[in-house]
């Protein structure tokens, strides 16, 4: 599995969600700005600005009620790097933000730090391509898409003579596009760098820049590009006559009970909506999503997707293993979710800098986590949160 680039928190800037030009990266040497410095670029980003859009999702008027936590005094330890530390050592050494665990449906602990709170709206990352997923079940569930095995150009003709002409949406959900796109963060030529120029310019827009991509192989092999995910969300426009915002209020966030307003963040002038990494939303609605998940597709009256979709969504396409030679977890990967080492059911909305939704069926247990992490992708910080999150699963069994 193919590991991303570190980027500086100076370079954060190249991530769609912030909406701004790539940058090369910072020197080696220069420090991290501090964590109360960072947060910024996390939290509530282009409220203000008027170079970027906010599509709304809006909640219903009742919400699903998740309650006080019952032990705000948790802890757990865990081992990570043959050191033994705390829940509140792993906050300070991962710049976590916002931190809340839930058991059978209730939250244990709840934690805010660097000046943030629960009205705050936190930047998903790429946490929001597994919330596309979601939504391409629904419209598989509801037969707007006939089958995942169908091509991408039965819904976005546009794409013919493409690099993804051969490519199915099945292909797509499990990064197996064999596109050519680079996931270099800190390279402004690089297919993420211009995919967020694009996002932030609105020239030229989605569908004419994924239409101008070339394959790079023939499907079928996993390699991690977000361009994937907006294709995803062009074909659900295509297929369902929403728009990707009105599709994740009408057929998710008013049907788990959200409690607040959450949106997606694009340039101004973009026709399309972001959808690899754009969404902002509470503490607490990220966490309604992940309980959803973990219920099977069900947390309020009304179902959101159906069982067999999660089912499929966290059955592995790559296995999750472990690196032979460095010791850590090589993650695996479904339907645009990432799979845990450890064994078991569970499975994780990730994005980079920090940003997860962990999920654990068999033991009940949701966590999610916001974070305003220096590097993008740091191995090591990455281990220790699979290692606490698999402790807190441990614990609360």
């Amino acid at each position: 599995m193919r590991s991303h680039r570190h980027l500086t928190v100076v370079n954060l800037a190249v991530l769609c969600a912030a909406g701004l030009a790539a940058q090369a990266p910072a020197p080696a040497a220069q420090p991290p700005a501090p964590v109360e410095t960072r947060v910024r670029r996390f939290v509530n980003v282009g409220v203000n600005d008027a170079n970027q859009r906010l599509d709304w999702v809006e909640p219903p008027a009742q919400a699903f009620a998740l309650g006080a936590p019952s032990d705000n005094a948790f802890t757990v330890s865990y081992t990570h790097g043959g050191k033994r530390y705390a829940l509140n050592d792993y906050f300070t050494r991962t710049d976590v933000l916002a931190f809340l665990i839930l058991k059978d449906g209730k939250p244990v602990f709840e934690r805010y730090l660097a000046g943030t709170g629960p009205t705050d709206r936190y930047l998903s990352m790429s946490v929001s391509k597994s919330v596309v997923s979601v939504l391409v079940g629904v419209a598989v569930d509801e037969k707007k898409i006939a089958s995942i095995d169908d091509h991408v150009v039965k819904y976005l003709p546009r794409l013919k003579g493409s690099g993804y002409q051969d490519v199915t949406i099945r292909n797509l959900l499990n990064m197996a596009s064999g596109i050519e796109f680079s996931e270099d963060y800190g390279v402004a030529g690089s297919g993420i760098g211009q995919l967020t120029t694009a996002n932030r310019t609105g020239t030229p827009s989605f569908l004419e820049f994924i239409a101008s991509l070339k394959s790079d192989k023939a499907p079928g092999t996993f390699n991690y590009q977000s361009v994937n995910t907006q294709v995803l969300a062009e074909l659900l426009k295509a297929a369902t006559g929403m728009p990707l915002n009105v599709l994740a209020e009408t057929k998710v966030w008013k049907k788990i009970g959200a409690e607040s307003r959450a949106y997606y963040l694009t340039g101004k002038n973009q026709e399309g909506i972001c959808a690899y990494g754009c969404f902002y939303a509470t503490l607490h609605d990220y966490a309604r999503f992940g309980l959803m998940a973990m219920r099977g597709g069900q947390l309020t009256g009304e179902r959101v997707v159906s069982e067999r979709w999660l089912k499929d969504s966290a059955a592995p396409f790559v296995k999750p293993a472990i690196n032979q030679e460095t010791g850590r977890c090589q993650r695996g990967y479904g339907f645009q979710w990432w799979i845990p080492c450890g064994g078991g059911d569970a499975f994780q909305a990730t994005g980079i800098n920090g940003q997860a939704i962990y999920i654990n069926p068999s033991k009940r247990i949701v966590v999610a986590q916001f974070s305003a992490r220096a590097q993008a992708t740091d191995p090591d910080q990455m281990q220790e949160s699979g290692e606490v999150f698999e402790a807190i699963a441990e614990r609360l069994k």
